[in-house]
């Protein structure tokens, strides 16, 4: 495995979105942003912060030879995580044992507990067959409690698992190929596939950002479609919210509506409100204060906004090339990576323009506050 190069100089950043729609002037002063790591050779996507510190990393397997979960050591060392073969597969090996090609990671702080949402989509190709997974490690012991498979009948060839979010016995899992919600019930392992037909779950294909003034289309001239993507629990933990990356609207629904089987797909339809508008976005999250977090690909900008939709600060760096994968840790430090997911073929007419180093980067999230609806 490739070392990571630390830093720890803190960067100072400006906080403006000159000409963007969202760009209400900011309530408060940008955080600084600390730059964490530098992979010199592996395109990370995914960034999960444990409570005692530790760093973890996934890599999608978008070129041969790429790892897949990586403990971050002190170091820099990138140390296979959790061992025995997980990260040693190659065409042949069974699918269920070994890490394929892993989309994100997620820690479940109420367990202690590390999920891993592995596609298996090498290369960008189809799913290989057995292979969509959720993985849940215990991070206490390292040890993996439980694989989850996902069946061709919710996760077909062409779906794309993208993102989890772990409440109690249920985990839910945005599904990005073709844009459903899907829900594991984690005591029988089944698994429910929601709004698989409704247009909520679709991107729309109006729009294609520009990024640096290039519009994100492949060697066809097509923007690609990624559905749902985006997922999130408010502080509360009642309610879930997702979307697709390029927005344009942020969706919210009752988690007890997601759990509700008494629920047609019509009337789950119509119990899902829009929250806001968005612009397209590598990531989101929220806080203990519902505030939300916007990676803003266009501009390389980090956006927080109050729950009523107020900018509070922006963050712009031109290294934020398509944040993504945000890990808030209880002292309130906030992790997340710069995938350059927007120099890949699929959006850079069809050429690769990543260029190494890729980032890791932090900040600490400003003073608590108590947000005010606008008059």
């Amino acid at each position: 495995m490739k070392s990571l190069t630390l830093h720890l100089a803190l960067l100072g950043l400006s906080a403006s979105l000159a000409g963007a729609a969202w760009s209400a002037s900011p309530e408060l002063p940008a955080p600084q942003l600390q730059l964490v790591a530098t992979s010199s050779q592996y395109t990370w996507n995914g960034i999960a912060v444990a409570d005692d510190g530790r760093i973890f990393a996934n890599f999608p397997r978008w070129a041969e030879g790429t790892p897949s979960v990586a403990l971050v050591g002190k170091d820099g060392a990138l140390t296979p995580y959790p061992g025995d073969g997980w990260n040693t597969w190659k065409p042949g090996d069974d699918p269920a044992r070994h890490f394929v090609s892993v989309n994100s990671l997620h820690v479940d702080r109420s367990e202690n507990h590390l999920w891993v949402v592995d596609p298996a989509t090498p290369n960008f190709g189809p799913s290989v067959e057995g292979g969509p997974k959720l993985v849940e490690i215990n991070l206490a012991t390292n040890q993996v409690l439980r694989v989850y498979p996902f069946s061709s009948q919710v996760a077909p060839r062409n779906s794309y698992l993208n993102d989890v979010r772990v409440l109690g016995r249920h985990a839910f899992v945005t599904e990005s190929g073709t844009g459903a919600l899907l829900v594991l019930d984690r005591d029988s392992g089944q698994v429910r596939r929601l709004l698989a037909d409704s247009a909520l779950t679709k991107a729309d294909p109006g729009i294609v950002p520009v990024v640096d003034g290039r519009p994100l289309t492949g060697a066809d001239g097509k923007s690609p479609q990624i559905h749902a993507d985006q997922i999130e629990l408010s502080a509360d933990r009642k309610t879930l919210y997702f979307m697709a990356p390029f927005g344009p609207r942020l969706y919210r629904v009752a988690v007890a509506d997601l759990l509700d089987t008494s629920l047609g797909s019509a009337e789950l339809e119509r119990r899902v409100q829009v929250d806001r508008d968005v612009p397209p976005v590598g990531g989101i999250a929220m806080d203990q204060h519902d505030t939300l977090y916007l990676s803003e690909i266009q501009t390389h900008s980090i956006r927080a906004e109050t729950p009523d939709g107020r900018t509070l600060w922006t963050l712009t760096d031109p290294r934020l090339d398509w944040p993504d994968a945000y890990s808030i840790t209880a002292d309130g430090t906030v992790y997340m990576v710069a995938a350059q997911v927007d120099r890949l073929p699929g959006f850079h007419q069809g050429t690769d323009a990543r260029q190494p180093p890729y980032y890791l980067f932090s900040f600490k999230l400003t003073a608590p506050h108590v947000h005010k609806k606008t008059p």
